[in-house]
């Protein structure tokens, strides 16, 4: 069987991600597709809009064949860890053949071209990226410099397939400055530290940025999704408990219908019918600025925060009226947005620098969290049992039986605390639902 593989967020899965899956097994051939997906907590920093086997089931229904579980410890952190954790668990597999991912850059050559000079550091380029540096220029900027110099150089050569590609400066900064190309270089870096077989290949992506809040066609972002989402829950805030006329609006907004499949749809208003609400960052905003005054001296110590930036977000904690305040307070030309979101997030999560290294030093992920299939999802399972040595998680259960080994011991529990964390508030109009940690409660979904 010859299987793709797509890291992923789905949050929501929409029409965007449908056309990425169709080209995705039309460029790899590929007979299978398994997507790695975050689960309660994204990239950004920020809790997933539903739970994690929602948008699973949702996946599957529009032709996903098994998605499973990203360890939490890494969907919420930077792209290089994010990807760390990601092709880790597909190397892990052993039965993977590919992965294809979006990218503004839609080259496939060109990005593994950057990630492997980025990975192997050629002497040449340490020199010159090390001058740059002695001149006082930023990281990024000398990092790109000192590529754009050394693939340049008369002496140059990678290969027939990378020695004709045109790199000019200035195609080389947008490179290194957009989100999905930052990512797919990652993947590579990772493909090749690991020596992995799984060969990667990229889509370029159409219509709207990755980070665009406008809605237009058929195809939009998941922000956009989420942000027209917000809209409409704030604008019923006052009759939170009417639900029918909520999923009404939902039904009825064409921005919505026109970007999303009927899967997603139906998962959304199902969600919202049983009173699990669309989840947003700011709903964490009093759990969070109560951790951080309880924890002002020990602050420094989560992942992600050093230059004293602890000391801002306590200020901040103390002063700020809601979650938006609280990171305008923060922000500053040395954090970007996203990266203060992670800051946070880690905070939320107990996310320690202790936690990171000892996570960074795990090249091989020692299980696999199915969270939906169908048949030939099955089928998948079936040669990842041959392939591999995983330990593949159907009841959680049996969990318990793996704990001696640290690496699981360590992913299992973060994952498990991320649920319990997300729960406070997912299940807030549903607490007679809760019956303790809901991972050891809730079975994969298998979609016929």
């Amino acid at each position: 069987m010859n299987i793709t593989g797509l890291i992923v967020e789905y949050n929501p899965f929409h029409n965007g991600h449908i056309y990425h899956l169709q080209k995705s097994l039309e460029k790899t051939n590929a007979d299978a597709s398994i997507a790695v997906m975050s689960g309660n907590f994204i990239q950004r920093g920020e809790p997933a809009l539903f739970d994690k086997f929602s948008r699973a089931k949702a996946a599957v229904e529009s032709g996903v064949d098994l998605v499973v579980e990203l360890p939490s410890i890494y969907s919420s952190q930077s792209a290089e860890l994010f990807a760390k954790g990601s092709v880790a668990l597909l190397n892990s597999l052993g039965c993977v053949n590919s992965i294809c991912f979006g990218s503004e850059e839609g080259n496939i050559n060109a990005l593994y071209l950057i990630a492997s000079i980025l990975c192997l550091e050629p002497q040449e380029f340490k020199e010159k990226l090390s001058s740059y540096l002695s001149e006082g220029m930023l990281f990024p900027t000398a990092r790109n410099k000192a590529l754009f110099d050394y693939i340049n150089s008369p002496d140059f050569s990678f290969g027939d397939n990378f020695n004709n590609i045109d790199l000019s400066e200035e195609r080389l900064n947008d490179i290194l400055s957009s989100s999905n190309n930052i990512l797919g270089i990652e993947y590579i870096k990772q493909l090749i530290s690991l020596k992995s077989e799984i060969k990667p290949f990229t889509i370029g992506r159409i219509h709207s940025e990755y980070n665009s809040e406008e809605i237009s066609g058929n195809i939009n972002s998941a922000t956009a999704v989420r942000k027209k989402l917000y809209e409409i829950i704030s604008s019923k805030e006052n009759n939170s408990s009417d639900f029918d006329e909520l999923i009404k609006s939902i039904q009825t907004s064409t921005d919505i219908t026109n970007s999303i499949p009927e899967s997603t749809l139906n998962m959304i208003t199902s969600n919202i019918e049983k009173g699990f609400l669309p989840m947003y960052p700011e709903y964490f905003f009093e759990t969070l600025i109560t951790t951080i005054i309880r924890d002002k001296k020990n602050l420094e110590s989560y992942f992600d925060i050093s230059e004293g930036i602890e000391n801002k977000i306590f200020k901040a904690a103390l002063v700020a009226k809601d979650y938006n305040e609280l990171l305008n307070l923060v922000k500053s030309k040395r954090y970007t947005m996203t990266r203060i979101k992670r800051c946070l997030n880690n905070i939320l999560l107990g996310v320690t620098k202790e936690d990171m290294e000892f996570a960074k030093k795990i090249d091989t992920i020692p299980y696999v969290r199915i969270l939906a299939f169908n048949s030939k999802g099955r089928e998948i399972i079936r040669e990842i049992k041959k392939s591999s040595e995983i330990k593949i998680i159907n009841k959680f259960s049996e969990v318990e039986h793996f704990m001696d080994d640290k690496n699981f011991k360590f992913l299992i529990e973060n994952d498990i605390k991320c649920t319990d964390i997300y729960n406070t508030i997912y299940y807030k109009k549903n607490r007679p639902l809760l019956k303790g940690s809901m991972d050891y409660f809730i079975k994969p979904i298998y979609i016929r």
